[in-house]
């Protein structure tokens, strides 16, 4: 589904209802910007024939988490085409693993009794080892995207996140997500981290923030959450 364009990009989500994932079509370029879990192939499939989008020629991840990456192996095969990711997880994606937090984890600590659920979120669910990863670097994105295109770090969420910044939208995988209300994400690795990226993706005053979870939301919306 397209959901933002300008005289230079379109932006299309092709997630489903509970994984977002996107796709960026740039001059003769078409970047996957996260990929979904396993489960939810199918429909991420039926989602790009939809918008008829028949070729990709990146992929990048926003983070390793087995509900961005599940399917970074099957996309990278069907598509032949490499999939960008911070050189600190590039070993976990060739693995198709995630590091699970423990239970002396800080945020699995303040979950109390919950906090053997947070272990077992999909997102630290083992997914298939993708070969034909790369490390992500400024220059990759711009010859991929334009010069229009900011690479972000984004810690908080893992240690290693990163989002996109082009014009009015930003990517941002897990930095936050919109149901209802912005909110954190489930599991934080780092809650001082995660405070210093929401005052960087504020500043950035975007019209939309795509993120991984829940709908796209604006700066407005971030300040001024809907009850």
């Amino acid at each position: 589904m397209l959901v933002y364009r300008d005289e230079n990009y379109q932006f299309f989500n092709i997630g489903t209802k509970l994984y977002n994932c996107y796709c960026i079509a740039h001059k003769d370029k078409i970047v996957m910007i996260d990929c979904g879990p396993l489960a939810e192939r199918d429909e991420i499939e039926k989602n790009l024939q939809k918008d008829f989008i028949f070729d990709v020629d990146a992929i990048i991840l926003t983070h390793a988490h087995g509900d961005t990456a599940g399917n970074a192996e099957y996309f990278s095969m069907l598509f032949n085409c490499p999939v960008y990711v911070p050189k600190t997880v590039i070993d976990h994606v060739k693995q198709g693993t995630c590091k699970r937090p423990g239970k002396d984890h800080p945020y699995v600590k303040k979950a109390g009794a919950a906090g053997n659920v947070v272990a077992k979120l999909p997102a630290f669910i083992p997914y298939e080892a993708c070969q034909n990863v790369e490390p992500i670097t400024v220059t990759l994105v711009r010859e991929l995207l334009g010069d229009g295109v900011t690479l972000l770090m984004t810690p908080g969420h893992t240690e290693d996140s990163i989002s996109l910044h082009i014009g009015e939208v930003a990517l941002i995988g897990d930095a936050a997500q919109f149901l209802k209300r912005v909110l954190a994400p489930v599991f934080v690795d780092n809650e001082a981290q995660l405070g210093r990226t929401w005052q960087t993706l504020l500043s950035l005053k975007c019209k939309y923030y795509l993120c991984a979870h829940g709908r796209a939301f604006s700066a407005d919306e971030w300040v001024k959450p809907q009850e």
